[in-house]
């Protein structure tokens, strides 16, 4: 007779959980998606805005296009990465994006660079930005979301410090064109394989349960359906009052966010820092960054996310009004370490947010309508900065109007309902 070894199903030795090793490939990836992209329109505008002779209003509007295509695409995304995975559409947006990068170093026209970067930019941005990583994460983690958020944003916040001082350095020595074939290459050597092999779409479909659980019973060890317990659908959701308070101050939050991306180095160079120190100091902010995209979502397993969101969003309200009244380095140095504090923890907060109180059924498909509608006002804030320095000579009222902006939308995260905290 077989002796029993007196060990139970959860005494066996445990592999690292596959859903970590997610969170690991994709803030790989996120480095290479966001400083390729999101982070190197900032460095470049300048330069580009000199060659082809265009106003900033004018480029600005290549990187709004993007935005809203890509807040528009996210609806269809989010329900293919529910049903079929990220895999193919996150190595499809890798590929078309260091396709558009080679491209735009060709142009010679604006129209050329707005058509490619809003139009190719766009969909590649779409199919690879956090969005899509977010979705793999709610589906791969429940308990310990706040946790991995932490992780893969405190590794994909390593874009900005990375990419902005980088491609501030390589633009004056080698060209901007140039520097737009290297970013591209990047993405085709580092993401693509990565995605290509390593990605996946549930942890039912390896037999697992979130956060790592495994079923005791051997003939549970097969690919299952997430259950419809585990959230709630996507008519329930546009249905609730709180998923439109959520969105309008996603919205509000979007566009300073974009604002501050897209002219906060413009602004430090128009008054009169040196380029490659402005790029510096825009790539501190993200360095600083780390330790509050992992400190503050990693508290929100404890506390909640949601109060933790509206905190972010006021101190980086503050941090926009330290940055306009800078004249100085102590200023600007001074605006680091306020918005580095809370720079980084935003997106992964509002994702948590909105897992929270709609779940992980249809995630992909409720935060794609969520990002449609948030991306209108993304896309008209760099647009209309632009268009404020070019009828004004200057970014204040544009940097003053930023701030007011975020406080609006702390305010709104504060007073809306939170969620019940989720069961074990």
């Amino acid at each position: 007779m077989e002796q029993s070894t007196g060990r139970f199903p959860s005494d066996r030795p445990r592999r690292l959980y596959f859903g970590w090793i997610l969170v690991g490939v994709l803030g790989i990836t996120t480095i290479v998606s966001y400083g390729t992209t999101y982070y190197a329109f900032g460095v470049i505008v300048v330069p580009i805005s000199n060659d082809l002779a265009s106003s900033r209003a004018a480029l600005s509007g290549a990187y709004s296009l993007s935005l809203l295509l890509a807040g528009i695409l996210g609806f269809p995304i989010g329900g293919l990465v529910d049903h079929y995975g990220p895999r193919l559409l996150m190595v499809a947006g890798n590929l078309i994006g260091g396709l558009v990068l080679i491209a735009l170093s060709t142009v010679g026209e604006v129209w050329q660079f707005d058509a490619l970067w809003g139009i190719g930019l766009g969909l590649a941005t779409a199919l690879t930005f956090y969005p899509v990583s977010f979705t793999v994460v709610a589906n791969w983690f429940q308990r310990r979301r706040g946790s991995a958020l932490a992780w893969l944003t405190t590794i994909g916040g390593l874009a900005s410090p990375v990419f902005i001082p980088l491609i501030g350095w390589l633009v004056p020595h080698y060209g901007w064109r140039e520097t737009l074939v290297l970013l591209g290459l990047a993405q085709f050597v580092i993401a693509v394989p990565l995605h290509a092999t390593l990605l996946r779409r549930h942890p039912e479909d390896l037999g697992l349960r979130p956060d790592g659980q495994v079923a005791p019973d051997p003939a549970l060890r097969t690919p299952v359906k997430v259950s419809s317990s585990s959230g709630v659908t996507l008519s329930t959701a546009v249905a609730n009052r709180v998923f439109w308070a959520l969105t309008v101050a996603g919205g509000l939050e979007q566009l300073a966010a974009m604002v501050v991306a897209v002219h906060q180095i413009p602004f430090m160079i128009a008054r009169g820092f040196d380029p490659v120190f402005a790029a510096g100091i825009a790539g501190l902010v993200g360095l600083v960054s780390l330790p509050g995209r992992f400190l503050l979502n990693q508290l929100s397993d404890r506390v909640g996310s949601q109060r933790l969101l509206a905190l972010v969003l006021a101190v980086l309200g503050l941090g926009v009004v330290v940055f306009t009244v800078a004249t100085s380095v102590a200023g600007l140095y001074a605006y680091v370490a306020v918005s580095g504090v809370a720079f980084g923890a935003r997106s992964p907060l509002r994702a948590s947010v909105m897992a929270d109180h709609f779940g992980r059924r249809a995630y992909g498909a409720i935060t794609a309508v969520n990002g449609v509608v948030i991306a209108v006002p993304a896309a008209l804030g760099p647009l209309v900065a632009g268009w404020l320095y070019d009828t004004l000579g200057n970014y204040q009222l544009a940097f003053w109007l930023t701030a007011a902006v975020l406080g609006i939308a702390a305010g709104i995260v504060f007073l809306t309902p939170r969620p019940a905290r989720p069961r074990a």
